[in-house]
């Protein structure tokens, strides 16, 4: 399977967020053919699917916080589905509410709960890592810990190297 290079729109959204249609164009001048959302910041996402056809850039995935995919995920898969994106990637979790040894099991079970449900829309779900699962708890990694009790079928990475090596 080949992917376009894509900007992740995280990178510029304070200008996406002011001006969504002129950032794209932007991204789209500067050789990009596919982006990766990371808030929609109230714009409409068939508006924007229309600005994305029009540049010919594609939407390969978005950032969608644990936040939103708890509280209306099916809000989550009619916008990201109207965009055209394939994965969606859980990039941020608090380790210390979420990750410690008392809340582990229940994170497990929200994010294969999450998981089943975007699978079965036809999402991938991806979790993007940052530096703090590279911590040993009860002598495994939690990046190790994550991949082991969620099923391949559900869970896939969004390796960010940058954080790996900090890591």
């Amino acid at each position: 399977m080949s992917l376009p290079v894509a900007l992740q729109l995280y990178s510029v959204r304070d200008a996406f967020k002011a001006d969504a249609v002129g950032t794209l164009k932007k991204v789209k001048e500067m050789g990009y053919s596919g982006v990766e959302f990371a808030g929609l910041f109230d714009n409409d996402p068939a508006a924007l699917r229309k600005e994305l056809d029009a540049l010919g850039l594609k939407a390969i995935s978005a950032h969608v916080s644990i936040d939103q995919l708890t509280g209306d995920i099916d809000k989550v898969i009619r916008d990201y589905k109207v965009l055209g994106c394939e994965y969606i990637a859980i990039p941020w979790l608090d380790a210390k509410t979420m990750l410690t040894p008392e809340a582990f099991p229940q994170t497990i079970e929200t994010f294969t709960k999450i998981g089943e449900k975007l699978t079965a829309a036809g999402f991938v779900m991806l979790y993007h890592n940052h530096n703090f699962e590279f911590k040993i708890v009860g002598g495994k990694y939690i990046l190790d810990m994550i991949y082991s009790e969620i099923p391949a079928s559900l869970l896939q990475t969004e390796l960010d190297t940058c954080w790996v090596n900090v890591g």
